[in-house]
């Protein structure tokens, strides 16, 4: 319901603009919606105890791994198995896929364009919903701020794999997710908490 309220009220005034505009238009309702937030909850973090059970190590091919680890690749390779198939199999699917290639041909040629990129948003939205939940059941915290990480890795990723290319924002996903794997193993102790700065001057 936010997603689809945002695309509205924000996104569909400025639908023309160029995409470093888009951008500035997404980090600002992000940060509308936290501090909306702020105002509501204040900042201080809560501690939660969702999915306690999925904090706990099992045994996985001779290591200790925690449960949630697997659960969000699990996740993970259903959601993305599932959009792919809605991409290709759905009519929707492939009016989205047509719109991001040529709107406006995609509207001569009778793409409903509000409700393909409603969908869209509503689509990013049930994603959010997911990663975020994940993400409180394995930190144990609900922070304003806790998605702000998540975001710019994110938005590294798709950099790195291209913008509008689903496979290419999942290899560029495993790629930050590795070089920063790689990198907490050889960083001495004192440079660990800087491997994400690393990780994007690799990529500027």
């Amino acid at each position: 319901v936010v997603a689809l309220a945002t695309e509205r009220v924000a996104f569909r005034p400025i639908r023309g603009a160029n995409m470093a505009s888009l951008l500035v238009g997404s980090f600002a309702v992000s940060y509308i919606l936290q501090h909306v937030i702020l105002l509501i909850y204040s900042g201080r973090p809560k501690a939660v105890d969702v999915g306690m059970k999925l904090a706990e190590s099992i045994n996985f091919a001779g290591l200790r791994v925690p449960a949630i680890e697997l659960v969000a690749i699990a996740a993970a390779l259903v959601l993305l198995a599932g959009l792919a198939l809605f991409l290709r199999k759905t009519t929707y699917g492939v009016q989205m896929r047509a719109a991001s290639e040529d709107f406006q041909m995609a509207r001569f040629l009778g793409v409903r364009a509000n409700i393909v990129i409603a969908l869209a948003f509503a689509i990013s939205g049930m994603l959010a919903a997911v990663v975020s939940l994940l993400l409180i059941t394995q930190s144990g915290v609900l922070s304003v701020q806790m998605g702000i990480g998540v975001v710019m890795v994110a938005f590294v990723a798709t950099v790195i794999g291209g913008m509008g290319s689903l496979v290419g924002a999942v290899v560029g996903g495993f790629v930050v997710g590795c070089a920063s794997g790689i990198l907490q193993a050889i960083l001495p102790d004192a440079m660990k908490p800087m491997r994400e700065a690393f990780v994007f001057g690799f990529v500027i």
